[in-house]
């Protein structure tokens, strides 16, 4: 994610200088030394009139692909590139922190487990052998642990084969329900249609022109999804901002800009000011967000501890009682 954020900010900048696209190309085979095979893989179909954006596709996320296509076909390709950039380096820097995040909580577990595992296999047998029947008892409910393991494995793999299966319309619904995340999803999904939409107005496309590109995306896009509902609802003579104001992870706000009635280039300066206020926005709340995931992970290892000592650690306790006695 880093390299393409660099990527997209060094040819940015190229032609912001006066570049073509080959020249910006060529120019960053020759002094980018983090990608010189995909580099020149992308100059040799630039050359065979291959599309930019066909051949960009295998290199870039996919919410950002279909930004850069959509600017491709109606609009300017480098502060598209720009705006990709940042977004990209947003995403590169906090993935970047929640896996540092990550590194003590998981040491910790990883060591409990060995801890225990070591416990389990090196110092209970020995101290349950003469207990044959208790063991016996806790090996089934090894099993017991074995099978729950199994099914809510099986019940994972059932859950992301159901959730992959739904329309992205219905995804972006659920995505908002998930704790702690949802309001992370929501100010994305602002920043993300009022960028795309600002910069369909501001090509000067009419209602249909923009329905008509947005349909020209892949079939699992959003924004395709969105389209056709929203071309379901004017063929049918329903409001579609009345739907549009029904579905969660639009907001608010747009509708209101799109109700007032201003001129297509006021219309776009505020989509593209709002936008931007959604990315501060988005920042923030992805910041608050990273300060909760190590103390919610040290809580997780916490009672993982908790279930493992009442598990393994109290019934060896039981067992030298009755030693003991004996």
């Amino acid at each position: 994610m880093a390299t393409q954020a660099r990527f997209c900010q060094l040819l940015a900048d190229q032609l912001a200088s006066g570049f073509s696209l080959k020249q910006a190309i060529t120019f960053l085979r020759t002094v980018a030394g983090e990608f010189p095979r995909s580099l020149a893989t992308i100059e040799q179909q630039l050359e065979q009139g291959t599309p930019l954006i066909d051949v960009l596709a295998p290199y870039l996320q996919a919410n950002v692909y279909f930004q850069l296509r959509l600017t491709l076909a109606h609009g300017d390709l480098q502060p598209a590139l720009q705006q990709a950039a940042q977004f990209l380096r947003l995403a590169a820097t906090q993935r970047r922190r929640f896996q540092q995040l990550l590194m003590y909580p998981l040491g910790l577990l990883v060591s409990m487990l060995g801890l225990f595992v070591t416990l389990k296999v090196g110092i209970l047998p020995q101290l349950q052998g003469d207990l044959a029947v208790q063991s016996i008892g806790n090996q089934g409910g090894w099993y017991g642990w074995l099978g729950l393991g199994g099914s809510c494995l099986l019940g994972l793999v059932g859950a992301w084969q159901w959730w992959h299966r739904q329309p992205r319309l219905r995804l972006a619904t659920l995505y908002l329900r998930v704790p702690f995340v949802g309001q992370l999803v929501q100010a994305y999904y602002a920043y993300y249609l009022t960028a795309n939409l600002s910069q369909l107005i501001r090509s000067g496309l009419s209602v249909k022109q923009m329905l008509r590109v947005l349909n020209q995306l892949p079939d699992k896009a959003l924004l395709r999804q969105l389209a056709q509902a929203l071309e379901l609802k004017l063929m049918t003579g329903q409001s579609p901002l009345h739907w549009l104001r029904g579905q969660p992870y639009i907001p608010v706000q747009l509708v209101v800009f799109l109700q007032k009635g201003s001129t297509h280039a006021q219309l776009g300066r505020e989509l593209q000011a709002y936008s931007e206020l959604q990315y501060r926005e988005l920042v923030a709340r992805s910041e608050r967000l990273l300060a909760l995931v190590q103390p919610i992970l040290l809580g997780v290892v916490a009672v993982m501890v908790v279930g493992a000592y009442l598990t393994l650690l109290l019934p060896m306790y039981q067992n030298l009682q009755e030693v003991y006695h004996d």
